[in-house]
């Protein structure tokens, strides 16, 4: 179960990683209009909420951001993804 685990929180920061190396402008073109220099927030993104950070810019780049409906699903699913991984072993400590 902890491998499982250890995987879920592994596997997206390195899909991300990878995306970064092989297509920068895929990660990099959705937080081109924030006053940060581009690399700041998708590291940021990687470190806090990866799956997040990739459903993020995979909805910008396929639907055109957050301003539509699947692409707020996407992100969304993202987010839930992440805090569940985070949260999810507090539940099991406790027993």
């Amino acid at each position: 179960m902890c491998l499982l685990a250890a995987l879920g929180l592994f596997v997206p920061r390195l899909i991300l990683i990878l995306l970064w190396f092989v297509n920068a402008p895929f990660v990099l073109s959705p937080f081109s209009d924030l006053p940060l220099p581009d690399f700041v927030a998708p590291l940021i993104g990687l470190v806090i909420l990866p799956t997040t950070t990739l459903g993020y810019c995979w909805a910008s780049t396929s639907y055109g951001g957050i301003s539509t409906f699947s692409g707020i699903l996407i992100v969304g699913i993202g987010l839930l993804i992440d805090f569940g991984l985070v949260g999810g072993g507090r539940g099991i400590a406790r027993r």
